[in-house]
């Protein structure tokens, strides 16, 4: 026993000086638990890296990765997937493409009722195969009975909200911006799905697309100085797939240059201003020739440099703003229309 100064009263000695093996036992013991601890949060914070750093894993490492597999979606949301899911709902026109082309019909019981509008999409033959469409609320998405559902940051708030209160697996999607944009939502569908391998595939069929397109611009040229306008006035500027399709075949986006970063709606003054040799814009299949003719009969459009050489290349909406392997078929048209100007039939 000894005394305690300050309250005037005896206390007992420490247990370490009576007990000391114990005592260090036990503190060996903590020890070992602890680093048990930090080992197994250090290999759960490996499975749960952004999608960016897990898909930048090798193909062969990312194949051979079992189930369950955990990823975090665009809202920092982590999922959980505990085997090759089966039941597949599909609520976006993007995530529609990507399935249909790397994954297994069969496994696939619903996709969005874009798939079958052929203004926006380049898989409406394909979606013959499945009858599910989910054109409706949360609770008709959930009668399908899915292991996986796939939605993005655009998607309705109510449908998320009411997707999570149920507790269905849910995968949001939230980067469209850029080219490395698409190969990564690519590789991620293919991670989710366990089809790692078509996935790398299509990637790479779509980087020799683009290499292909690359090797056909024209060498020892200025750069052409273009622009996206529309009817309604907006145009695309950096940190946007316009942009990196302009970078793609060569070209100088004007809006870029002029610090414009996403979409924005200019004035007639500013197109004056930039003077775009090239306008660019899209359209319906049907209606390309006539959007054509309405720029053309804008007073600020005819004015431009690209008015007067009636430099307009409108690409059709399918291939231009999606957000899926198919952009490649709209950097493709673009370099064509660019270098070849006499393929561009005039109002």
């Amino acid at each position: 026993m000894k005394r305690d100064v300050d309250r005037g009263q005896w206390s007992a000695p420490a247990p370490w000086l009576t007990r000391p093996v114990a005592f260090f036992c036990g503190l060996l013991c903590a020890v070992a638990v602890t680093v048990v601890l930090i080992e197994a949060l250090r290999h759960n914070s490996q499975h749960a890296a952004s999608p960016r750093t897990q898909m930048a894993l090798p193909v062969a490492e990312r194949a051979s990765s079992p189930f369950p597999r955990t990823i975090p979606d665009a809202s920092g949301a982590l999922l959980v997937i505990p085997h090759k899911p089966q039941r597949i709902v599909s609520q976006t026109l993007g995530t529609d493409e990507l399935l249909l082309t790397i994954g297994d019909p069969q496994r696939i019981v619903a996709l969005s009722d874009l798939v079958d509008d052929p203004v926006y999409s380049n898989v409406t033959a394909q979606a013959q195969q499945i009858r599910g469409r989910t054109q409706a609320g949360a609770e008709q998405i959930l009668r399908f009975q899915p292991d996986m559902i796939f939605v993005a940051t655009y998607s309705r708030a109510e449908l998320l909200t009411l997707l999570e209160a149920a507790h269905a697996p849910v995968f949001r999607f939230g980067h469209f911006d850029a080219l490395a944009d698409i190969k990564l939502n690519i590789r991620t569908l293919g991670y989710i799905i366990g089809e790692d391998d078509r996935a790398e595939t299509l990637v790479q069929h779509m980087e020799r697309d683009l290499a292909r397109v690359r090797e056909h611009i024209p060498r020892g040229v200025p750069p052409l100085r273009v622009m996206s306008y529309g009817l309604d006035g907006y145009t695309g500027g950096a940190h946007t797939t316009f942009d990196d399709m302009v970078q793609e075949v060569g070209a100088i986006n004007i809006a870029a240059l002029h610090g414009i970063t996403g979409f924005r709606k200019i004035s007639s003054e500013q197109l004056l201003q930039w003077n775009p040799e090239v306008i660019i814009t899209s359209a319906a299949r049907h209606a390309l020739d006539d959007t054509r003719r309405q720029l053309l009969y804008d007073p600020a459009v005819a004015t431009t440099t690209a008015g007067k050489r009636q430099r307009i290349i409108v690409i059709p909406h399918h291939i231009f703003v999606t957000v899926t392997h198919h952009v490649a078929e709209g950097i493709a048209q673009l370099a064509h229309e660019l270098y070849t100007p006499e393929c561009c039939p005039h109002p």
